[in-house]
């Protein structure tokens, strides 16, 4: 999983993952079948384990704003850190593979269905407690979030560093004003 988040599918070379993971050429084979088989199943480890530690707040029952802005909070310390120009596994896929690949595009749909979902039901949950403004359509802007989560992982690999990301965030996070 973690030299397909750094490298990218396409520049990930079997070998390299025979390094990274210690099993020869014929085991990979054998388990996944392929260099795509192994890479699908790195995408679906990273969606249960990474992006559930991610959006666990939002996944929450009552969850609101105060999940949103964790949630935010976590992906914004992240670009901090040595590993920030890696943005994130599923979106660098939504970029590269996805629009190719049919197995990969389910997984990264399924992704952006749980940010959405998760994103809606935060706002609902935050417009009742009236801490976001009623006038705003909460599937509107569930899905508004997850892309602007979207935004900041690609800016997470482009030049832009921390700061600009956390601008780009806080203008972003109005919309809930």
């Amino acid at each position: 999983m973690h030299v397909f988040w750094t490298k990218g599918y396409s520049a990930t070379s079997v070998e390299d993952l025979v390094e990274a993971t210690g099993v020869n050429r014929y085991g990979l084979y054998d388990v996944w079948e392929s260099k795509h088989g192994l890479f699908v199943a790195a995408l679906e480890h990273y969606h249960r384990t990474v992006i559930t530690e991610s959006i666990r707040e939002l996944e929450q029952p009552g969850a609101g704003l105060g999940a949103i802005h964790t949630v935010f909070d976590r992906i914004l310390a992240r670009t901090r850190t040595g590993n920030a120009q890696r943005g994130c596994l599923l979106c660098n896929t939504a970029e590269e593979v996805s629009p190719f690949d049919a197995e990969s595009a389910r997984v990264v749909s399924a992704f952006q269905r749980r940010l959405e979902q998760g994103f809606t039901k935060a706002i609902r949950s935050a417009q009742a407690a009236g801490d976001v403004p009623r006038d705003g359509d909460p599937t509107e802007l569930g899905r508004y979030l997850a892309g602007l989560i979207q935004g900041a992982s690609y800016l997470a690999r482009s030049p832009a560093g921390p700061k600009r990301i956390a601008d780009f965030v806080r203008v972003g996070l109005r919309v809930l004003e």
